[in-house]
């Protein structure tokens, strides 16, 4: 589990590096990038989004717990 946990980090700070090379390049600022993940993060639809997806993962481990030890 960690080591896969280990992968997804490795990946995503790749792909948040290349990115802002990429945009650097085509000679725009690093924070721009930044921003725009920030904006995302805390934009309503985002917020909601995770929150539904936090509960529907909540009641899917719930279900499991009780498909596995029972009642």
């Amino acid at each position: 589990m960690r080591k896969n946990l280990l992968i997804a980090v490795i990946i995503a700070v790749a792909a948040y590096w290349v990115g802002v090379e990429s945009a650097k390049s085509r000679g725009k600022n690093y924070e721009d990038l930044r921003h725009q993940l920030e904006r995302l993060w805390t934009s309503p639809d985002a917020k909601k989004s995770r929150k539904k997806l936090a509960k529907k993962i909540g009641k899917s481990t719930e279900k499991a717990r009780k498909g596995l030890l029972g009642k």
